[in-house]
């Protein structure tokens, strides 16, 4: 397979807490909470992490589930994660990102629940976000059930 690396661009303005980002043709909104001090205009960006991260789950399991004939009609998925805010706000002895994150994904199929194992496997082996999350040491519990 030919080495063909894809490169993926946002361009952002602010405006205080919140910012405007354009990916292609699309626009976002983050920004946080009244409590953190912006107007709540859109999702905080762990919000948006936790959203990109289902997301990339969801594509590499469309991906798989062709490669691999998977009757994927669906999936349900709820995510949480959990951090301690005290690196955000400076204390260097803590992690300023997740400790972990949690995912339940309840897959609408006529398959197995090996097979669903099998393809919750390749998610986590493949998934861009998922790994990346991975990497930094953050704990990853999934359960991937039938609906």
């Amino acid at each position: 397979m030919e080495n063909k690396k894809m490169k993926f661009a946002v361009n952002a303005k602010t405006d205080g807490f919140a910012l405007t980002a354009k990916a292609g043709k699309h626009e976002l909104i983050l920004d946080e909470s009244e409590t953190m001090g912006g107007k709540n205009t859109g999702p905080n960006p762990m919000q948006t992490a936790l959203a990109a991260l289902v997301s990339c789950e969801n594509v590499t399991a469309n991906m798989a589930a062709r490669e691999m004939y998977f009757d994927l009609k669906g999936m349900t998925i709820n995510v949480s994660g959990t951090f301690d805010p005290r690196g955000f706000m400076g204390d260097a002895s803590v992690q300023p990102y997740f400790e972990e994150v949690t995912i339940n994904v309840k897959v609408d199929t006529t398959e197995s629940v090996e097979r669903i194992q099998l393809i919750k496997e390749q998610v986590e082996a493949r998934c861009p976000i998922y790994t990346l999350f991975k990497a930094a040491g953050v704990e990853m519990n999934d359960n991937w059930v039938k609906a």
